[in-house]
């Protein structure tokens, strides 16, 4: 029979072994934070590059979903881990957006992650539900100024591109609609398809348009998305300012080191030049661009100081 000093003896080696095995193969492995929910433009994305990343870098890595406040949880998650190289956020335009819509948000999006490559830049698809009846956006907009407060708009919650987009929407075409916030504009398209939403502003469109689910009333970026030929720019649809282009970009934890930051881009560029993963990503409606930090970070200044001058000019509310 083990005595009492013998079982406490026994119990502390047993937890000082548990603790070293579990020290050597901590965080062996790259995570990377999106902060919308699976299934999105971002999330696919992410998840096609990490398989490719992952052997450029030579360990794994496991995506993990951080949704809610347009993107707010996610961020600060990855703005708090260690800059060692080991966790990355993997997002979009709303990093740039959310300080416009919500000044008070505690991080300087300047500051407070290190930016490392862009992946890719794309535009929006505009989409109504087959009960709308509207089959184009000036008629979507006829319908809804007859309807003011009648008809619902779904984002990936406050401070997401999709509700920048929403309320530029409603500035620019004297609508009235209201905002419905989801954790990913994946729900929101969903929704939009079940016919609960009238409008949302997606990259994912095609799988509802294809099937008939959804009306893609018009696009957002500056010229028609190749897949969709015959279907106008917002801009073509009377909305002549309303020009929407989103990226997709890793960011890593505040202080992270340029050498760091340079594994990690060289990994994520040499994954882009992937002939099927360009080719993947296009069929997705994405333009895949990758960039410097610098130019990441001008990019990131850019953004920011465009939406401010939007949201002041055309005195957009955000609630």
């Amino acid at each position: 029979m083990i005595s009492s000093a013998g079982r406490r003896a026994l119990l502390v080696t047993i937890l000082a072994t548990a603790s070293g095995l579990a020290s050597a193969t901590e965080r062996t492995y790259l995570k990377i934070v999106v902060p919308f929910s699976a299934g999105g433009i971002t999330d696919q994305t992410a998840r096609m590059l990490a398989d490719k990343m992952a052997s450029q870098l030579g360990q794994a890595i496991i995506i993990e979903n951080r949704p809610g406040g347009g993107s707010r949880i996610g961020i600060e998650a990855v703005a708090k881990a260690a800059p060692d190289g080991m966790t990355l956020l993997f997002t979009n335009i709303s990093y740039s957006i959310l300080p416009v819509i919500e000044p008070n948000v505690p991080f300087d999006p300047m500051t407070g992650l290190t930016p490392v490559t862009t992946a890719a830049v794309y535009g929006l698809g505009i989409v109504t539900n087959n009960n709308v009846p509207a089959k184009s956006l000036p008629e979507f907009i006829q319908y809804a100024r007859k309807h003011p407060g009648k008809l619902n708009y779904g984002s990936a919650g406050p401070g997401s591109g999709a509700h920048f987009a929403g309320e530029f929407f409603k500035s620019l075409s004297g609508t009235d609609l209201v905002h419905v916030p989801y954790r990913s504009t994946s729900q929101a398209l969903a929704d939009v398809a079940a016919g609960v939403l009238e409008l949302a502003f997606d990259a994912s469109v095609k799988p509802y348009v294809d099937a008939g689910k959804v009306k893609l009333l018009a696009v957002t970026g500056s010229e028609r998305d190749p897949r969709f030929p015959n279907v106008p720019t917002a801009v073509e649809s009377g909305l002549p300012n309303f020009v929407q282009v989103s990226w997709l970009g890793f960011l890593a934890p505040p202080a992270t080191s340029p050498s760091v930051v340079e594994r990690i881009g060289k990994a994520a560029n040499l994954a882009l030049r992937d002939v099927a993963l360009r080719t993947r990503m296009q069929s997705m409606g994405l333009t895949p661009q990758s960039s410097t930090p610098e130019q990441f970070s001008q990019q990131i200044r850019s953004d920011i100081a465009t939406y401010r001058k939007i949201a002041a000019e055309s005195k957009l509310k955000f609630e």
